[in-house]
């Protein structure tokens, strides 16, 4: 095997593994950090109705994410996750949005503008297997 193919494997074995969407994690927006009453950890527990959370984070624009193994059943019987991708603007809207979510997990994001918890955001909907 020559030198030059072997390099060209090994680079393409490196950008399909980044490619592939890492299966078992889930994140949720389920609230405000900024609220008082808001203790996220606890958020994160009682939003997985009995699925732990494995993390939990207040760094996009104060909301609380919590992150799961796997998808936690929702409403409707939906297993369902979701991830902030930005702040809508006047310049980015439900198209823009979409397209975020859309690069970022090809084959099950929608993006939409949602406000929620005082905040205009792009929230990011797909799914987990």
């Amino acid at each position: 095997m020559s030198k030059s193919f072997g390099f060209f494997a090994i680079v393409a074995l490196v950008v399909a593994v980044q490619l592939i969407e890492v299966e078992g994690v889930c994140t949720n927006i389920v609230a405000n950090c900024a609220h008082e009453h808001v203790y996220c950890p606890s958020q994160c527990e009682a939003f997985g109705r009995g699925v732990k959370p494995i993390g939990w984070s207040c760094d996009f624009y104060n909301l609380c994410t919590c992150t799961y193994e796997h998808p936690v059943t929702g409403q409707f019987g939906v297993n369902q996750c979701e991830i902030g991708m930005g702040l809508c603007t006047d310049d980015c809207r439900n198209d823009c949005c979409y397209a975020r979510c859309e690069i970022k997990y090809p084959k099950s994001g929608v993006g939409d503008c949602v406000q929620d918890y005082g905040i205009d955001y792009c929230s990011c909907t797909y799914r987990r297997r």
